[in-house]
């Protein structure tokens, strides 16, 4: 499914093979778990173990193996110390083959059990569609880009609700809600193989991003095209905190007067899904980024404070260094710079207080690095947006927090600490939007009546209406309804 499609169409009906899958979830189907069954052969470091497993199985995101039994220990012997950085390998009874990387766990008793981090079974061809069941997604309502729907046979009305969602990454994927309260399941529409790792764990960051929501998908089953289980992987995503506190950077579902109609989060996913293919260069500033918005999800808020100013300074960096070809200085000619300073280093020490004449040089060596309280302002204008006087004297703040770890003194009151922290959550996510062309809507720092953000004042933050039109594209996916 190419992003073009998604410019382009107002309502796109999904394909003929993944549509059946789409509405079997949606209406409460579940892919059974991987059976592993008898296995034929098992090797760690290219050991053979077959005869000593005692117990192979699948628990939630890690495959577990126990060995044991006569021979174990005359068998350990070979791989002492144990390597936690080999590869395990195998071939179960029924003829699936079976990959393994990285130990995560071991325990030694009677016997050895560890705990891979990553691995793959597949019986045959690997194959194009896998599905998992999300965690941490709360229900929504209204806000997505797909309607799944079984539509009766004599009845042509279908009713539209757009709750579910299309996005398309380094693969294609579907987030489908179920008939099951606060029940999701992801769907990796791959080119006919297992989805590629680090594609696949680039995008669900971004995808937890765009939603505002920690998730984690504990394992991923492949399903064939009738919907038979024949493989089975690792998942993605992990628990970052105990009480994550769902904090989209766009509107979903609802705001403070309706409920949203339009899909803002596809639009930013694709946005920078766009940015990273032009500037393959620039994919670990954002991914810096999207997980410190992650992790400042906290009810802690010194810590979510600290956190986004620090990824809001250093993104700014990375921004200002990218499009400048180069660190932002201050000085016309670093090079001359520092040979200035070599050149005259007797005399800067000699100003110095005793004990202090290194310090000092190198302080004035560094001057003409741009000062820190400049990078984000300068950072905003070369994205062609200006801090207000409030937003700028919030950046400002930066360096309480980050060398005491406290926002403010305790008589400030929780409330105004809360803001601060949404006020520096929209400078991060407006950062980010303009840097990859997005000119949709966002959450603001001001809190509305219903309990909901309002939308950034548009004297500051303008909707554009190409992405206001690309927002209201949609697809939908449906069958004829069981008689």
């Amino acid at each position: 499914m190419s992003n073009e499609t998604i410019a382009t169409a107002s309502e796109t009906e999904t394909s003929a093979q993944v549509t059946p899958l789409l509405v079997a979830l949606a209406y409460g189907w579940t892919p059974p778990a991987f059976e592993i069954g008898p296995i034929r052969e098992l090797t760690y470091n290219g050991i053979d173990f077959s005869e000593l497993v005692q117990h192979l199985s699948i628990d939630g995101d890690r495959l577990t193996v126990v060995l044991g039994g006569a021979g174990f220990h005359n068998r350990m012997r070979e791989i002492a110390p144990f390597p936690f950085d080999a590869q395990l390998a195998g071939t179960l009874a029924n003829g699936s083959v079976l990959h393994g990387d990285m130990v995560l766990r071991a325990f030694r008793g009677a016997g050895l059990s560890f705990e891979m981090g990553e691995w793959t079974i597949v019986r045959g061809t690997a194959p194009r569609f896998w599905v998992g069941e999300v965690e941490g997604l709360r229900k929504l309502r209204f806000g997505g880009n797909l309607s799944v729907e079984r539509v009766p046979v004599d009845d042509s009305l279908r009713l539209g609700r757009k709750c579910h969602f299309l996005l398309s990454g380094g693969h294609t994927y579907y987030l489908i809600q179920t008939l099951r309260e606060g029940a999701w399941h992801l769907v990796v529409e791959t080119d006919d193989g297992i989805p590629n790792r680090q594609l696949l764990d680039r995008d669900f960051l971004l995808l937890q991003f765009v939603l505002g929501h920690e998730l984690h998908v504990r394992s991923l089953t492949g399903l064939s095209a009738d919907q038979e289980v024949v493989a089975a992987i690792n998942g993605i995503g992990a628990k970052r905190s105990a009480s994550p506190r769902p904090t989209p950077p766009v509107p979903i579902d609802r705001n403070n007067d309706s409920y949203v109609d339009a899909s803002w989060a596809p639009v930013l996913f694709e946005k920078v899904i766009a940015a990273w293919r032009a500037r393959p260069q620039v994919e670990s500033a954002y991914l810096m980024a999207f997980s410190s918005y992650l992790d400042s999800m906290t009810l802690y808020v010194d810590a979510d404070y600290l956190r986004l100013q620090v990824a809001l300074e250093a993104f700014a960096y990375w921004l200002l260094t990218f499009a400048n070809g180069g660190e932002r200085t201050v000085v016309k000619d670093k090079a001359a710079w520092k040979k200035w300073v070599k050149d005259n280093g007797s005399a800067i020490r000699a100003l110095a207080s005793e004990g202090f004449e290194e310090s000092l040089f190198n302080k004035v060596t560094n001057v003409y690095r741009l000062a820190s309280g400049r990078v984000v302002p300068s950072a905003f204008l070369d994205q062609g947006l200006t801090l207000s006087e409030e937003l700028a004297s919030e950046v400002e703040l930066r360096d309480v927090v980050v060398h005491q770890g406290a926002m403010s003194s305790p008589e400030a009151g929780e409330h105004d600490d809360l803001r601060r922290v949404a006020m520096v959550r929209t400078l991060l996510v407006a950062l980010i939007a303009k840097s990859v062309d997005y000119g949709g809507a966002i959450n603001g720092w001001e809190i509305g009546s219903a309990g909901y953000p309002k939308e950034p004042d548009a004297s500051w933050w303008i909707v554009r209406e190409k992405d206001s039109q690309r927002a209201r594209c949609s697809f939908f996916a449906e069958r004829a309804a069981p008689r």
